[in-house]
């Protein structure tokens, strides 16, 4: 990941998406399986790295597609290095929306279930270790 770092949000967004997709297609899953979860794989880093970019108007699964749309409409998608072939994110992203629109309660259950493990805990201390409740 230290390579991506010189790379803005989106474009690390993509660039990753692209891996990820290439490996499943390597693997030989099926369409299905590697649009569910590419889908996951975007709410994960949606979550972990652009959550403070989400809108406050939109459902958790909308802002997933503000976000892929974004990084594939912006000026720096064309800065990615050329050997990045992003066909196959180009190519998956229409089923990732699709997933999205049909399948809107799954998506959102994904989206709140993610979304809890990104989230710390109340019984967090600030240095990190859990404190036990006594009874």
């Amino acid at each position: 990941m230290n390579k991506l770092n010189r790379y803005l949000p989106d474009q690390k967004f993509l660039i990753l998406l692209n891996r990820f997709i290439l490996r499943y297609d390597e693997s030989d899953c099926n369409k299905e399986k590697i649009v569910k979860d590419a889908y996951l794989f975007c709410v994960g880093y949606f979550l972990k790295y652009q959550q403070d970019y989400q809108n406050p108007y939109l459902k958790g699964p909308s802002n997933i597609i503000a976000v892929l749309s974004s990084a594939l409409l912006s000026p720096n998608f064309y800065t990615i290095p050329s050997t990045v072939s992003l066909e196959r994110v180009l190519y998956f992203y229409k089923f990732i929306i699709e997933y999205i629109i049909w399948n809107e309660y799954e998506v959102e259950r994904i989206f709140a279930t993610q979304k809890q493990s990104f989230t710390p805990s109340p019984e967090l201390k600030s240095d990190g270790f859990k404190m036990k409740k006594r009874v």
